[in-house]
């Protein structure tokens, strides 16, 4: 067996970078314990969005560590580095030193994509999802122009007032360009400018990990979309408050939304801005293309015929079963083609609008649309929960 200290350290270093790139707890207890059985350790891991805690135990010695995940984000590129890693180590084909290295490596690459790349997504991610949100055309450059006001933000404020600085920039924005046009949806316009900051996929992992038993992680993760969905709406209601001292916000007509197709013809679009954002791999795009397609129109052909939360089911359960199939026949993460996915599922934008109607004062409302993000947030979880019984992926990831 390799050098014991080096087992250790690629075991700890590869469970830290599975974490903050993107990989819920469950995955990454699972892939720890696979890969210390494989080389011949008594692994006993719990995973938390910030802390790793680890248990080895040999023959002849007992060791602790902990790891702490400074910084949680979604590198799609990187996670399939990291699963190939972690198969050649795995397998004996790689030390575990070789492996160290390797490590560090894909953790100091630049990212895939570049901050121009990065610009452009975020406005056409905000500028493609105002018709999904009841806007009109007219409305997808008030989205457009809000998403580019994020993008801002996102490059020159730091890290800790993104949220706050961004949902502010974005209702602002929306505020005083919505006068110059004949109507405007405000609402559609600011939700689809800061759809990139809406906790919708943490709130989704943390009620997935909660189902698996993962309780810390689960309570961790919803505390921090709780607070993430607190500064959000708190940035928007002062921007919204501070365009609305300067300009006559009630004069403003409202827009009638944009006809069903807009949401199929903006929806490639979307797709690759997305794969961008979450440096999604190149040759997995047509695949991504292919299930957010899938898993989008068995969500709107379901909520021909049923309630919101059973077609929130079904489409939970066709993003499962598909990103499973491909998990199979590729021999890859699932995950890859799932997080981008999960973005035209996730109840984000409830908990928002639940958020700003608590803050305004609208108790009745709030307390509605909770309960429908609840009802929404489960029946999701459990799609994906029936999915994984019904096609079990062959990744650990």
């Amino acid at each position: 067996m390799a050098n014991i200290e080096e087992t250790l350290d690629f075991t700890a270093r590869l469970g830290q970078a599975l974490a903050r790139f993107g990989a819920p707890a469950h995955r990454v207890e699972d892939v720890l314990c696979i890969l210390t059985r494989d080389l011949g350790i008594d692994g006993v891991f719990s995973a938390t969005p910030s802390v790793l805690l680890m248990e080895f135990r040999t023959t002849d010695r007992h060791d602790i560590r902990i790891e702490r995940i400074h910084k949680n984000e979604i590198d799609l590129t990187r996670l399939r580095q990291l699963d190939r890693l972690f198969n050649q180590v795995a397998s004996t084909s790689m030390s575990p030193t070789q492996g160290l290295a390797e490590l560090k490596r894909i953790i100091e690459a630049p990212p895939r994509f570049g901050k121009t790349l990065d610009f452009i997504a975020f406005g056409l991610t905000s500028a493609c999802a105002t018709p999904m949100f009841g806007g009109s055309f007219t409305d997808m450059l008030l989205g457009l122009m809000a998403g580019i006001a994020v993008a801002l933000v996102a490059l020159l404020a730091p890290a800790r007032l993104l949220v706050p600085l961004g949902g502010f920039c974005a209702a602002l924005t929306v505020a005083l360009l919505a006068p110059l046009l004949p109507a405007a949806n405000l609402d559609a316009a600011t939700l689809s400018g800061v759809i990139v900051l809406v906790p919708g996929f943490t709130l989704t992992l943390g009620v997935s990990e909660l189902v698996t038993h993962n309780i810390t992680a689960g309570v961790s993760r919803l505390g921090a979309a709780l607070i993430t969905a607190l500064s959000l709406s708190f940035g928007v209601l002062m921007g919204r408050a501070v365009g609305g001292s300067m300009v006559d916000l009630g004069a403003i007509v409202s827009s009638t939304g944009a006809p069903a197709w807009a949401s199929w013809a903006v929806l490639p679009v979307a797709v690759v801005t997305i794969n961008v954002l979450f440096r999604a791999p190149m040759r997995q795009w047509g695949w991504i293309m292919l299930t957010s397609s899938a898993t989008y129109g068995a969500l709107q052909l379901a909520s021909t015929i049923m309630s919101g939360e059973l077609a929130v089911f079904v489409g939970g359960l066709t993003l499962g079963v598909t990103s499973n199939i491909y998990a199979r026949l590729k021999d890859l993460p699932a995950a890859i083609i799932r997080m981008p996915g999960l973005l035209f599922l996730v109840p984000g934008s409830l908990s928002f609008l639940s958020l700003q109607a608590v803050m305004a004062g609208q108790t009745t409302q709030a307390t509605v649309t909770a309960g429908q993000l609840t009802l929404v947030a489960i029946s999701l979880v459990m799609g994906m929960v029936v999915a994984g019984s019904l096609m079990p992926p062959r990744k650990a990831l």
